[in-house]
């Protein structure tokens, strides 16, 4: 089984943007400090903007809930 980290390591060597969306996100539900969520909500953010994700909504929103975006 891998871990979360080696999906999204190996996600970046492949450059699989999606996968990166998801896998940040997954993270950021994992997190246990809304510092730590948000960190990752911003990766996640960003992947999805630079692909028109259907997530852009949600994530941005996310982030503001937090007052990050």
């Amino acid at each position: 089984m891998t871990t979360l980290d080696d999906r999204l390591l190996a996600a970046h060597a492949n450059d699989d943007r999606a996968a990166l969306v998801a896998l940040y996100k997954q993270a950021a539900d994992a997190a246990d400090t809304t510092d730590a969520a948000c960190f990752f909500l911003t990766h996640a953010y960003v992947f999805a903007l630079e692909l028109g994700h259907q997530d852009v909504p949600s994530l941005h929103a996310r982030l503001l809930e937090h007052g990050r975006a």
